[in-house]
């Protein structure tokens, strides 16, 4: 493990995320909101019941917008030369964002998190971001 391997920590939801970054190995975190242009919360659009389920609308906009997160990643890690990225989201959005990314920057994923964190504190990233580095390397 390089201790000077820069990293991205990618902390999304359905509908949100938050991008740090961590300039080397268990340092410490810094928030980046200025990479994420264009990148608002998303909401489902509700439809007449009848015609469209709910949780089909929610589904497909979270979808939606963990496929728009993933295109950014791809230019922000190409731009930002950045060594190796850590995920963390709840299981299922975990799930979409890791299948929306290209192959050469899932390649760069090091650890990943199961959890709803979007409004964590940088402490507890910080925990959350050497746990995921470290159970994937035990």
């Amino acid at each position: 493990m390089t201790p000077d391997a820069r990293t991205l920590v990618v902390v999304a939801d359905g509908h949100r995320a938050r991008l740090l970054e961590q300039a080397r190995i268990d340092g410490p975190l810094h928030d980046r909101p200025e990479w994420l242009p264009g990148m608002r919360e998303h909401h489902e659009h509700e439809g007449p019941t009848h015609i469209v389920h709910a949780g089909d609308v929610r589904d497909r906009a979270e979808k939606a917008f963990l496929r728009t997160l993933g295109k950014k990643l791809d230019d922000l890690i190409c731009r930002q030369s950045f060594d190796q990225v850590i995920l963390v989201a709840p299981p299922r959005a975990l799930g979409h964002l890791r299948g929306s990314l290209s192959s050469p920057v899932a390649r760069k994923v090091v650890g990943s998190d199961p959890h709803e964190r979007v409004d964590a504190t940088i402490i507890t990233l910080q925990e959350v971001v050497h746990a995921a580095r470290h159970a994937r390397a035990a």
